[in-house]
């Protein structure tokens, strides 16, 4: 490959992640900017140890700089409570994108295609609460989530429909979604979240990926109504989560004993539902177990929010992309992947394997073979 059409991938894989040049020089290690304007201007020589460099401070593979015929990739995403530093939303979504296409990687090897047609909606199917209670519905009978949904949403969606759903420690936003042609749907939820934020946030995202043919990103550029799409994803997830049923089904056996439910019965039907006590209470103003204005102004009891934080008390660890994690061990015992590819994909030095493999639980090498008999 000419060196000028390398040091031309290497600015636009720069830029499109929003580094300065005295950022990205500083990442990459030079001692000044002035060596990395040298390379963009094709003015000095990259060796392959920095390709390796830039591919990772720029989240590319490192056959982006390295192929001869490639293209700048594009991709667009819907943001719950994005950046506000336009330089780092570039970043993140870089990163959350290579993600992706790891992703598709481990599938594509492991032969993970799955076709399955995905919830399909139109603006006739949200325009009041009836009709995105109806699609909710319509979701869960589908996706066959059952009485709980917060509790097999995840695997329903990786499982069943293939949406890529990955776990990132994200420094703004707490979810975020994408449909791209080769890598498909990706769902990317905050891991430091709580569980029932995660769960909720994923139930949002769920909403947008239905509508993303009929407000994809580039209509919901819009603010207002941007504004308004998220009120109504707000209502699906609510929705999904807390179906009317169950709800009251749940709620009227804390209440066969007393009318009256507890701040401590709250907190129980919440976690039951897997989803918070807010969520649950804005649910019950919904169903008309309470006027919005007291549901409201129980949400924000710092009395409740201390006893649910007593009841919810999680460790430290954040969620981890499990599906991903198995996919990519995986490809590794069965010598699809090279420990150095396998390392980059999980974000640990290649010394650390082994460790981290046993730390999963998970086994190392194939082991015996057993046949099975066609039924």
């Amino acid at each position: 490959m000419p060196d000028s059409e390398l040091a031309s991938r290497l600015k636009s894989a720069r830029e499109s992640v929003g580094l300065s040049l005295t950022e990205a020089a500083k990442r990459l290690g030079f001692i000044n900017y002035q060596t990395l304007s040298t390379i963009e201007n094709a003015g000095r020589e990259v060796k392959v140890s920095e390709l390796a460099k830039f591919a990772r401070v720029y989240f590319r593979d490192i056959s982006y700089f390295l192929e001869e015929h490639t293209t700048e990739p594009v991709y667009s995403f819907l943001w719950r409570n994005p950046p506000v530093k336009n330089e780092k939303r570039k970043e993140t979504e870089g990163k959350i994108f290579l993600k992706c296409e790891q992703y598709n990687l481990l599938e594509k090897l492991l032969n993970l295609s799955i076709d399955r047609g995905f919830v399909d909606a139109s603006k006739e199917d949200i325009r009041n609460n009836h009709q995105i209670g109806s699609l909710a519905l319509r979701t869960s009978d589908m996706l066959k989530l059952g009485s709980r949904p917060s509790f097999t949403l995840q695997k329903v969606l990786e499982q069943d429909y293939g949406v890529k759903i990955l776990f990132l420690p994200l420094e703004y936003g707490s979810a975020v979604c994408t449909v791209h042609p080769q890598c498909g749907k990706a769902i990317v939820i905050n891991s430091k979240e709580a569980p029932w934020r995660r769960n909720y946030d994923m139930a949002h995202e769920l909403f947008h990926l239905i509508l993303w043919k009929v407000f994809p990103p580039r209509e919901l550029a819009d603010e207002k109504l941007f504004a308004e799409m998220e009120k109504k994803a707000e209502k699906f997830a609510s929705m999904l989560l807390l179906p009317e049923n169950e709800v009251v089904e749940e709620t009227a056996r804390f209440l066969e004993s007393n009318k009256k439910i507890t701040y401590s019965d709250l907190v129980d039907i919440a976690m039951d539902f897997g989803v918070s006590t807010r969520a649950l209470l804005y649910r019950y103003a919904y169903l008309q177990y309470l006027d919005w204005g007291k549901a409201d102004e129980i949400a924000k009891d710092e009395e409740l929010a201390e006893l649910s934080r007593e009841r919810r008390y999680v460790g430290k660890d954040r969620a981890t992309s499990n599906r991903f994690i198995t996919l990519a061990v995986r490809c590794l015992r069965k010598g699809l992947l090279s420990r150095g590819k396998f390392a980059e994909i999980v974000e640990i030095d290649r010394s650390d394997i082994d460790n981290f493999i046993e730390n999963k639980g998970m086994m190392e090498s194939e082991g015996k073979r057993i046949e099975i008999m066609a039924s």
